[in-house]
């Protein structure tokens, strides 16, 4: 071999030798840059785990709440002494007791509990009037709530007999504006029950729930305090739940007393409307119903 050819055989070598190792630093770089992918990889997978972890655990220890539980029933009571007593009629119609410038409120001391109502006697001005007479007359005290409807969700009371053919003898102008306004009833109102037009008396009804009633029905005061005693004597099931005609509470419930407190100052201010959707699977016939003359 010619030294020429020695020479260039040399730098060969050498540039061969160069090559590989280029190739070896690129190798050892790869390698480098995969081991940091995955540690950042799995370091963060760590990282996430441990974050999400607690999280995790205190989920899986928590059971699903349950529901709010259903209103318990109101229980039997002794029957106040008044019960059964024998009721009077008004031929010549209630006397004028509301005062001018008195806002009037209801309290409704039944044998489950206390409700106070709201009247509204800028809205319905004959109506309260005539409640708020019988109520200083002592004639609501001892009536039985002899009815509910558990598909119009109301209570019925105020009938001198506990019977819904009661009839007062005398009859009060439908005063709807109110229920108009709202579109119906919420629970906690007290309306005038009727048979026809303009036949309101002394029966009267409360709604504990959705009622679905149209707003045909003198709505006359709201509850402001007593919605659990509302719904316990709405809870009570009828004599024969099978039976929708049969609509008589199986445990007696009185009004005890009725008793009508005032206060000065401006009326109470408006009530905000509400929506009552039809109730489904209801029979919504108002069914709300004394005698024509109530």
């Amino acid at each position: 071999m010619s030294g020429k050819q020695h020479k260039r055989e040399a730098k060969r070598t050498r540039q061969a030798a160069r090559e590989a190792q280029r190739r070896r630093e690129r190798w050892r770089t790869i390698q480098t840059i995969i081991i940091i992918a995955i540690t950042m990889v799995i370091g963060g997978v760590l990282i996430w785990v441990s974050l999400e972890d607690p999280e995790d655990e205190l989920a899986s220890s928590e059971e699903t709440p349950d529901p709010e539980p259903a209103v318990d029933p109101c229980q039997p009571a002794p029957a106040p002494q008044t019960a059964g007593e024998s009721k009077p009629t008004f031929p010549e119609g209630p006397e004028q007791v509301l005062d001018d410038g008195l806002n009037y409120r209801a309290v409704i001391d039944t044998s489950c509990g206390r409700m106070i109502f709201q009247l509204l006697e800028d809205d319905a001005p004959e109506t309260v009037n005539s409640f708020v007479f019988l109520a200083q007359e002592e004639f609501f005290d001892g009536l039985a709530i002899f009815r509910n409807a558990p598909g119009i969700s109301a209570l019925q009371t105020g009938a001198g007999d506990d019977t819904n053919t009661w009839d007062i003898d005398y009859t009060l102008p439908d005063e709807t504006a109110r229920a108009e306004e709202f579109g119906g009833y919420e629970p906690g109102a007290i309306a005038m029950a009727k048979g026809d037009p303009d036949t309101g008396g002394s029966q009267f009804f409360m709604v504990y729930g959705a009622s679905g009633l149209p707003p045909d029905y003198t709505l006359f005061g709201q509850l402001v305090e007593g919605l659990d005693v509302l719904q316990s004597i709405g809870a009570i099931p009828t004599e024969d739940p099978a039976d929708p005609a049969n609509d008589t509470p199986s445990v007696p419930v009185y009004v005890e007393r009725v008793t009508i407190e005032t206060e000065a100052g401006e009326p109470a201010g408006p009530l905000a409307p509400v929506e009552t959707p039809e109730p489904a699977g209801r029979d919504t016939e108002p069914a709300i119903e004394p005698s024509p003359s109530g």
